[in-house]
């Protein structure tokens, strides 16, 4: 996996724009233009979170993570919390977020 920043992260408006028009457009979910925009997506996230995320593993392991695209951090119990306090700070889509644990996502029966 690769941490080298692009020029410009993609903001959760142009997200949403681009979604919405390949929506209206009738574009299948497995087509090209879709798998571009996530991977854009997922790009900026794994960036963010390799530069400012990990550095928290260690002091709030299992909490959630949430990081604005000019890395500032906000860290939860809940991923309700994380993402609702992101989006006032941040703006909807203006930010990644994650579970500061080994597999950065939802924890399973345990």
């Amino acid at each position: 996996m690769s941490i080298q920043q692009e020029q410009e992260w993609i903001t959760g408006e142009e997200f949403h724009r681009e979604n919405r028009r390949l929506i209206e457009q009738g574009v299948p979910d497995e087509a090209p233009e879709f798998q571009e925009l996530f991977r854009r997506i997922q790009a900026r996230d794994d960036y963010l979170f390799e530069r400012y995320g990990k550095p928290y593993l260690d002091t709030h392991y299992r909490k959630w993570i949430a990081i604005s695209l000019s890395g500032e951090v906000l860290i939860r119990d809940t991923s309700g919390e994380a993402a609702w306090s992101a989006a006032e700070a941040f703006g909807n889509g203006n930010y990644s977020l994650r579970k500061l644990a080994e597999f950065p996502g939802y924890e399973l029966l345990r």
